[in-house]
């Protein structure tokens, strides 16, 4: 009879002060504490201020696969997730609820009613609305001006996701608007409800009147989006005129109003953000890297062969795919999460009693050296299938992993492949000279102020070199890779 191992102690993670615990780690550098804990094991306690629990970091991937795929009926969503869904309703990114399931069965019957509004055809079809989008965005760009990459990417976002989520209704204008207010007031509206969700419903909470007036009118505009297109008929493609559709595969049910509304709010919030943090990143791991950028140009030149992107197209632009795909490791936008331990667990050796807060940070894992070799090497090519096939599982989770794996990665990876192909085709954008690149993490990781200049492409009608500038010089930007 095989005797399993004792368990042993978890270590601490360093630097705890008293009453605060780590949480000034956690507000002061995010990202380098997270990073730094790689070294101190696969699993590390961190303490909570006081009056909360302290939470347990998994840091190692085969401890995420058992926590996140293997083990996961015996987990719920943790603290930090209840924070968000207690402001936009109870959707598909918390603990859903159903007479006589288990939590996870609840999940998982809700999220088999709403995945159809993301089959891949229904997301290709978006394609051409999405790319007019773009070409829209970009048609004021002019060589040598300097632009907020930041700003013009979330507005893209905004636009492309009103559309892509409400459809084209008269209500798509004042659904722009107010995902744009919320995107804005994002971290002071809602951080400290994720950090302290006690104080989730108070009034006086630096941020509050904003941020709610974005959530109502967010609400408003998107219940008279679904009220239109229930009138006309559920014909469209769009996420809403999906989940009118949609129904539950036992009762066969469809899904009430005040349910789809708040599936909607969520979704239009995660892909906005999805989009406008990315993006950037994209664009200035780019100017970085003028090797990829040129197998960036050249692939796009040889499949498009000089017109418009199609969704046929997103395929053939494999390279091109693991650049995205090496931003999202560097640079992905949720960067932690967690889950609630329900009933007494194992993790490795680590006994851990129900009621158990875990975290995971993705962008500490991505650049885990253990998990990816050179990590603070931007490689595309470390995606390359037989390169891709020696990583553990649960090395990758820019969009998490499991039967909770983001319901909107196909859109996402649409989105950007688009936006990718349609704006390199023509421009390329370099720093302004001694920019200081300093990303921010709260509710995601956002790239901060980016400011770049557009050059057209060279070789082009009207490209860089018309203008005297030479593309493959890069001017300074100072940026720190932990």
């Amino acid at each position: 009879m095989a005797v399993s191992a004792p368990p042993t102690a978890v270590p601490t993670a360093p630097g705890a002060l008293p009453l605060f615990g780590h949480g000034l780690k956690l507000l002061c550098d995010p990202l380098g504490f997270m990073a730094s804990l790689n070294d101190v094991g696969p699993l590390v306690r961190m303490r909570g201020p006081a009056f909360t629990s302290d939470v347990y970091l998994v840091n190692s991937p085969a401890l995420l696969h058992q926590m996140l795929v293997t083990d996961a009926r015996s987990y719920s969503q943790a603290r930090i997730t209840a924070g968000i869904g207690s402001q936009f309703g109870i959707s598909l990114v918390m603990d859903m609820s159903f007479d006589g399931l288990t939590l996870f069965a609840s999940h998982l019957r809700h999220r088999r009613a709403v995945q159809p509004a993301f089959h891949p055809r229904r997301v290709a079809a978006g394609t051409p609305a999405l790319r007019q989008a773009v070409r829209e965005a970009i048609a004021d760009w002019a060589p040598g001006t300097t632009l907020r990459v930041d700003q013009e990417m979330a507005r893209l976002a905004y636009r492309v996701n009103a559309r892509a989520v409400c459809g084209d209704t008269p209500a798509l204008d004042r659904v722009t608007a107010h995902l744009a207010a919320l995107s804005s007031r994002t971290t002071l509206g809602m951080y400290w409800r994720l950090a302290l969700p006690g104080l989730a419903h108070l009034r006086h909470v630096p941020g509050t009147g904003g941020f709610l007036r974005a959530v109502s009118g967010l609400r408003s505009a998107v219940a008279d989006s679904l009220a239109h297109l229930r009138e006309q008929g559920t014909a469209g493609d769009d996420v809403v005129s999906q989940l009118l559709r949609a129904r539950y595969s036992d009762t066969d049910e469809p899904l009430d109003d005040r349910q789809i509304i708040a599936d909607t709010l969520f979704l239009l919030w995660a892909a906005t953000h999805g989009l406008k943090d990315v993006l950037p990143h994209v664009f200035h791991e780019l100017a970085l890297h003028p090797d990829v950028e040129r197998r960036v140009h050249e692939e796009i030149d040889t499949v498009l062969q000089g017109r418009p992107v199609r969704a046929e197209d997103l395929p053939a632009l494999d390279y091109t795919r693991r650049v995205v795909k090496e931003t999202l490791r560097l640079h992905p936008a949720p960067w932690m999460l967690g889950r609630r331990s329900l009933v007494p667990v194992r993790l490795g050796t680590a006994e851990l009693p129900a009621g158990t807060e875990l975290a995971y940070c993705t962008y500490a894992l991505h650049r885990h050296p253990a998990v990816h070799p050179d990590p603070l090497r931007f490689d595309p090519d470390r995606w390359l299938p037989d390169r891709a096939r020696s990583l553990a599982r649960c090395s990758d989770l820019a969009f998490g992993t499991g039967v909770r794996k983001c319901v909107g990665d196909t859109l996402t990876m649409n989105q950007v492949l688009t936006a990718v192909a349609t704006i390199a085709a023509r421009w390329q954008l370099r720093h302004v000279p001694g920019h200081r690149y300093r990303p921010r993490a709260r509710i995601v990781i956002s790239p901060g102020p980016l400011p770049m200049t557009c050059h057209p492409r060279k070789g082009l009608p009207g490209a860089a070199e018309a203008h005297g500038e030479e593309s493959g010089n890069l001017p300074e930007c100072r940026i720190n890779r932990w």
